[in-house]
């Protein structure tokens, strides 16, 4: 077992603990919502440290993992003065709660985000407990020394990687009750685990380790408080049985509140062990601790390379000094052309790299992977990039303050919508495409009693993408989904929404690779079975027709998920199934007209009716011989229809 390197006073622990534990009420400061906005807005910017000092910023990679958004930044700062790759700073966003989580790494030590402080007090300095270097060897600790450099450490397992070829290190991380009323978390439980799990990736590829990540499964939170203990590692495991069972993550970790309890640390876990725990307190010691896990040690004692590497002078990678966003590695350089690791004595970037099979393949997954790249993009509403607004201030009064007018929504998830959108108005918002191809914008939108119509284009006018009405839905915070299908390019770029005609609320803008059609399949009538629903002359109608009639041949495409679908003929690809005039027609149909989308609904046994999107009591049946749409009882086995795949 190996102790971290923080250790605290009983005196200190005392006050700490009492004082800490008492605050369960925040409340966040205007400065600090101020610093939300400039993040998720801003690019560039700089940022004031409790100690006077000012850093400016150029933000390198957004990306959203559930329901917070991380943005990894480069601080310029004298340790990223010549590693242009080298980031320092995490901040991770939650815009359900308009407040942020942030870890800065700086020549002055580390600092945390202080949500209730002033402009001159956001930025406060992370003050270490008393440094104390232990390691603790039992009888049942796991052998994890490295082998000496140049020898050739064999494969354990084969383990679990995403659509990209990385290992993935499932993680999931508990905090205790007293942890998460804390000023440090905040009850902020996802946030806050996501900034602890950005820390590792971003020093990883500080490290130029790019063969394995971190991916938070899930966050809890229990009673138990002992304090930071060795007890903590095994007992984590119980306190958080039915999560670990639910997510199955490789790495377990847990936060605590400091305590007087005898043995207390800012950080534990094992060598080559699968939890760990450390101090609400001091969030930098998560990295530490992580690093243990993989089957790291402190500073070189010559018995291997699993080891971090000091420069002396207080600056050190993450097991030997923790100062430096680096696991060590004979491959990195300091500003002033120090290497950060030997070959032989300290070089975690390798033990990295050859235990990610191992460290991903300690349990099942059972939290899907992610897609490689992301295949959706959602933009709020209220976070633009630029605009034009027809009349001035902001008639809300929430959240920003220029002339664009936003207000609180009573919509699913809560948080923010622009209001009051009139017609000849622009709100510009940058998106990276990840591929170039056919995208589904959504847009979820209100409205009293007046149609809109919005222009999706690239910022400029040119080229425009698309248009799309606005629907009446009876209240300005009565909310649907509406969307339609565009073509985009790939890369980062700038898209922006004109308001050809006006009167309408916007909650949040949606981007998501178009599915492709979920198959080709002849539609047989369960009622009489020699029916198939086909085309002839130019109408839709159900005979017996050969299985090689392409006429009798539908492509699903998918509309909204699985369960809508546009029903393309293969014979002739520009008739679909749609409703016309009171009559199921086979036409040429907009992709975005609800006359042409068909809700599957499933009958049992693998049948399915196909009810009518925009009139939903409109079923395709067989009558008397004859195909249509009507009302029909849901006992009629002449409204069921099987779906017959054509290889």
């Amino acid at each position: 077992m190996l102790k971290s390197i923080f250790r605290l006073s009983a005196l200190g622990m005392i006050m700490l603990g009492a004082n800490l534990q008492a605050q369960t009420a925040h409340i966040q400061s205007p400065a600090a919502s101020a610093e939300y906005t400039k993040f998720k807005t801003q690019n560039y910017g700089e940022i004031l440290l409790e100690t006077g000092t000012r850093l400016r910023f150029e933000v390198t990679q957004r990306e959203t993992r559930g329901s917070v958004e991380i943005v990894t930044a480069r601080l310029l700062d004298p340790y990223s003065a010549t590693d242009t790759n080298y980031r320092n700073l995490i901040v991770t966003l939650s815009p359900e709660k308009g407040e942020l989580v942030a870890f800065a790494e700086t020549t002055e030590g580390h600092f945390d985000f202080n949500p209730e402080g002033d402009a001159t007090r956001l930025w406060r300095k992370s003050t270490p407990p008393a440094t104390l270097d232990e390691i603790l060897h039992t009888k049942t600790s796991r052998n994890l020394k490295s082998a000496k450099a140049g020898t050739t450490v064999a494969p354990l397992v084969v383990g679990e990687q995403d659509g990209s070829g990385r290992y993935v290190v499932d993680v999931f991380i508990g905090f205790s009750t007293s942890a998460a009323n804390s000023q440090y978390v905040r009850n902020n439980l996802e946030a806050t685990a996501q900034s602890y799990i950005q820390q590792v990736n971003t020093a990883l590829k500080n490290s130029k380790v790019d063969n394995v990540y971190l991916r938070l499964v899930g966050t809890g939170t229990s009673p138990n408080n002992p304090g930071v203990v060795t007890s903590v590692l095994s007992d984590v495991k119980t306190w958080f049985a039915a999560d670990i069972e639910r997510t199955a993550p490789d790495l377990v970790g847990m936060v605590q509140m400091p305590t007087d309890a005898p043995g207390s640390a800012g950080g534990w876990a094992g060598v080559g062990g699968d939890t760990h725990v450390i101090g609400a307190p001091w969030p930098f010691a998560y990295r530490h601790e992580v690093g243990h896990n993989v089957g790291g040690v402190h500073c070189p004692d010559g018995s291997g390379y699993h080891f971090g590497h000091t420069l002396g002078e207080g600056r050190g990678t993450i097991q030997c000094g923790n100062d430096l966003a680096y696991y060590s590695s004979p491959l990195i350089k300091d500003e002033q052309g120090n290497v950060l690791g030997d070959a032989q004595n300290s070089d975690m970037a390798r033990k990295w790299r050859e235990r990610a099979a191992e460290m991903s393949a300690n349990r099942i997954h059972k939290v899907p992977f992610p897609d490689t790249p992301a295949s959706s993009i959602t933009l709020q509403a209220e976070d633009y990039t630029g605009y034009y607004d027809t009349t001035a201030g902001n008639t809300g009064g929430r959240y920003r303050q220029d002339n664009v007018d936003i207000q609180a929504t009573t919509d699913t998830g809560g948080g923010h919508n622009v209001g009051w959108i009139a017609s000849g108005e622009w709100l510009a918002y940058k998106v990276n495409i990840p591929s170039a191809g056919r995208y589904q914008v959504s847009y979820r939108v209100a409205s009293l009693n007046t149609q809109g119509l919005i222009q999706f284009e690239k910022q400029g006018g040119v080229p425009v993408y698309g248009q799309i009405q606005v629907p009446v839905t009876g209240d300005w915070q009565k909310w649907t989904t509406i969307s339609h299908e565009v073509d985009l390019q790939a890369g980062e770029q700038y898209v922006a929404l004109a308001i050809k005609s006006g009167n309408f609320n916007l909650n949040w803008i949606k981007l998501e690779k178009a599915a492709t059609n979920l198959g080709t399949f002849r539609l047989q009538n369960v009622w009489q079975t020699s029916q198939f629903i086909n085309i002839e002359n130019g109408a839709p109608v159900a005979s017996n027709l050969s299985a090689d009639a392409l006429s009798s041949h539908w492509v699903l495409e998918p509309v909204s998920g699985s369960a809508v679908v546009r029903l393309v003929n293969r014979w002739k690809p520009e008739q679909v199934l749609t409703i016309a005039n009171g009559n199921l027609v086979a036409a040429s149909a907009s992709k975005t007209d609800n006359n042409s989308h068909w809700e599957l609904e499933g009958a049992g046994n693998e049948e399915y009716r196909l009810k009518n999107r925009a009139q939903p009591t409109q079923y395709i049946h067989v009558e008397y011989g004859r195909l249509q749409t009507g009302t029909i009882q849901p006992g009629w086995w002449s409204a069921r229809w099987k779906f017959v795949p054509i290889n």
